[in-house]
């Protein structure tokens, strides 16, 4: 692979766009919707996966070539009901642990909402979504008066003695509750963790900032 490659993971809230020149990292940046326009440059090829539809026309009139993933892309098996409805992120992630770390795990993502899945020999067999914390935070303050709007970090607390102990300790223990719980009932210790908010879980697991990227230069 020779070039510069661009891979673009295009979330709810914001864009996180890396530069590649062959397998080396040249250049990370998470950019907001509306700045994609000032990606413009020369690239050998442009991929993304977007759980964002409505930003493809943008994408498109900024790049011209742009190759945007879909789950026929992906060469994994897939033991999902409804994969009409099924985000490609979590597909991708989990072809990602599946090339790099292993064929059974439990791949979690956390960026707007948590995403735990299963990936059992080498197939994606779903999981589970929820609100990320970020989401829960700004959730809780809007629809209270006496929450204020607190930031995440990283928590152990056996009780929260301040309001901010009180509400990032339940809001992180409810994801980290979900993610063993995954972990027990899959019988699975194999926990790797990507997304914005997934450092908040490292504890619990790899994590690999950069999983999806690498994933889809997996599959050039």
């Amino acid at each position: 692979m020779q070039g510069k490659i661009l891979t673009l993971d295009v979330g709810n809230t914001t864009v996180d766009v890396c530069l590649w020149e062959g397998n080396e990292l040249i250049k990370r940046d998470k950019i907001p919707h509306g700045k994609v326009s000032s990606l413009t440059g020369s690239y050998e090829k442009v991929l993304c996966v977007s759980v964002k539809p409505s930003l493809r026309g943008l994408l498109t009139q900024t790049f011209g070539e742009i190759r945007f993933l879909t789950l026929e892309d992906i060469p994994i098996g897939i033991d999902y009901r409804t994969k009409e409805s099924l985000g490609i992120d979590r597909v991708i992630n989990a072809f990602g642990v599946r090339e790099i770390y292993s064929d059974s795990a439990v791949v979690v993502s956390c960026g707007t909402a948590v995403v735990v899945d299963l990936l059992e020999k080498g197939v994606f067999k779903g999981g589970f979504i929820t609100a990320g914390v970020s989401l829960k935070l700004k959730a809780l303050s809007q629809s209270t008066e006496g929450i204020p709007l607190l930031k995440p970090k990283s928590l152990e607390v056996n009780y929260g003695r301040t309001t901010e102990e009180a509400v990032l300790g339940g809001v992180i223990g409810e994801v980290k509750a979900l993610i063993e719980r995954c972990k027990k009932v899959w019988n699975l210790e194999e926990t790797i963790i990507t997304g914005g908010e997934g450092k908040l879980f490292e504890d619990l697991g790899i994590y690999d900032e950069l999983l999806t990227h690498r994933a889809m230069l997996k599959l050039i």
